[in-house]
């Protein structure tokens, strides 16, 4: 069945039904689904509300359990983690789809306002986004988990619950990759899309290239890796391997990572309290569940960098960092990550990837690209015409005012990694 057709069994169903929701409705049908989506996807649909969160994430478990679900941003602690710390600053549900037998997805509804210019928008998110700026998670490769048999008729249903809530204003997906964003893209034509490239290392590539990381990175960054290397002599490498290890590496990151971005005049990462709550306790409940790497290299003693890696179904994702100071240490994020590079070629995993974001060393140590989405659908209303009209004449004016190309000092967002700035990227 296309995806024409399950929009035009589940419309009317939800269109009555999601329109009188509120936080004691537990049920979008209180018996059994309409008769029409019961014969198009034989699926029913109901709402647990943040009251019952406890019951919602041990569905969610036994789902992620059945599908042996190796995704991070949709896996129960992440998820878990993400309420205890966001959860009472935002609004939110959860969206559960039924077969005749057990669940087949689970989808976290998040409600929030989000500052746009002067004023404050009401927003929809699916998944781990949406809580206030600074201190956000910053989710990519968001994703939702659905039964892949069912995934089309889940998500028709669930843009037409989307599209049935009246409270949004702006429709936000976050972090999404092209092919999740494909349907939604259909189902919301008038729909933005921000896209992003993602660089990482192809380790895959590697491997069946003959294993050599270095022989596969550009001819200067050999060179330098080499130089770099050579120059440093004896480096250790520690791959946590226990929780005190893990435990030890993450409290010197925070540390490292607050000295270099207060250095350069700017709050970093951990001055947000949820933010540093969420990293400090989610991030070792997912080292448990080897869901998370930390990685340290050290020099004579000193630390050289620290990594915080995601195990995205054994993708690492380059996640948080710390490094020593550029006048301490040469080049200290192009040696970490390169070392860190090799063990994970060791350890097989099949890609490592960096994340969105501009810096140096993301193009000299990648060898693929992908691409993240941001969609954003805005309905039509007189404060979002209004909120357009003014984008529009601050574009006009900054481009009136704007400086020759070469005269703008690079600011601390676009200063590579190699500088002695860190960048804007966690």
């Amino acid at each position: 069945m296309t995806a024409k057709e399950l929009f035009g069994t589940v419309n009317a169903a939800l269109r009555e039904t999601v329109s009188t929701e509120n936080e004691s409705r537990t049920d979008l049908w209180t018996a059994s689904p309409p008769p029409a989506l019961r014969t198009a996807a034989a699926l029913t649909w109901r709402i647990l509300p943040a009251s019952r969160v406890h019951e919602a994430l041990a569905i969610w478990r036994r789902l992620e359990l059945t599908l042996q679900n190796q995704s991070l941003s949709c896996c129960s602690t992440w998820v878990d983690q993400w309420l205890q710390v966001y959860g009472h600053v935002v609004r939110y549900r959860f969206l559960i789809v039924e077969d005749e037998t057990m669940p087949v997805a689970i989808v976290l509804v998040v409600e929030s306002r989000q500052q746009v210019g002067p004023v404050q928008v009401r927003t929809l998110h699916l998944g781990t986004a949406g809580e206030p700026q600074p201190g956000s998670v910053c989710v990519e490769y968001n994703r939702l988990l659905i039964q892949p048999d069912y995934r089309q008729a889940v998500l028709a249903g669930l843009m037409q619950y989307v599209q049935a809530n009246r409270r949004w204003e702006q429709l936000r997906l976050d972090g999404f990759t092209a092919d999740d964003l494909a349907l939604w893209q259909q189902g919301f034509p008038q729909a933005e899309i921000r896209w992003r490239d993602s660089r990482f290392c192809d380790l895959a590539a590697v491997r069946a290239a003959g294993g050599d990381l270095l022989s596969q990175l550009g001819r200067s960054t050999r060179s330098n890796l080499r130089r770099r290397l050579k120059h440093y002599g004896t480096l250790e490498c520690e791959w946590a391997e226990n929780l005190e290890q893990a435990s030890d590496i993450l409290q010197e990151l925070i540390q490292l990572h607050q000295a270099r971005w207060q250095a350069a005049g700017q709050p970093g990462a951990f001055a947000s309290s949820r933010f540093l709550e969420f990293q400090q306790s989610g991030s070792l409940r997912l080292f448990l569940e080897q869901r998370v790497v930390l990685f340290r290299v050290r020099h004579e003693g000193a630390t050289v960098g620290c990594l915080l890696l995601l195990n995205d179904g054994n993708r690492l994702l380059d996640y948080l960092s710390g490094f020593a100071s550029f006048d301490e240490k040469p080049s200290p994020g192009l040696t970490t990550h390169y070392l860190c590079m090799e063990q994970a070629l060791r350890r097989n995993f099949a890609a490592y990837d960096f994340l969105v974001g501009d810096k140096r060393h993301k193009d000299n140590l990648s060898n693929a690209v992908t691409q993240l989405g941001w969609l954003t659908c805005t309905r039509p209303s007189l404060k979002m015409q209004a909120l357009q009209g003014l984008r529009i004449l601050k574009r006009r004016a900054g481009s009136l005012l704007r400086k020759p190309a070469h005269a703008p000092c690079p600011s601390v967002e676009t200063l590579s990694e190699e500088s002695s700035t860190p960048t804007a990227s966690i």
